[in-house]
């Protein structure tokens, strides 16, 4: 069987994307865009601000510290439906109770 022909690797950037292409230094690193207004985060919910108020002071009963962490969680929690806010309120009345009677 003949010999293989030595061959130069294939420089194909036709495939890549700008990040590969920046990681391997073949290009200078891409700028960023501004947000735009219409880009930007919506302003919070009244609603979920009140629910998360709600939650807090459940919290604050049922005898629970909060913590920078947690106060985060309660956030992302009250931005849930309203449904599955006050059951875990519900939740924490309990423990409220139950914590009481012990």
């Amino acid at each position: 069987m003949p010999e293989a022909v030595p061959r130069q690797p294939r420089r194909d950037d036709t495939a890549a994307d700008a990040g590969s292409l920046e990681r391997l230094g073949r290009i200078d690193p891409q700028p960023v865009p501004a947000p735009t207004p219409s880009e930007a985060p919506p302003p919070p919910d009244p609603a979920d601000e009140q629910e998360a108020a709600n939650l807090a002071t459940a919290l604050a009963s049922a005898g629970i510290d909060t913590t920078d962490s947690d106060k985060a969680a309660v956030r992302t929690l009250a931005s849930l439906d309203a449904a599955t806010v006050e059951t875990v309120t519900k939740w924490l009345k309990a423990k409220k109770n139950t914590s009481a009677t012990k």
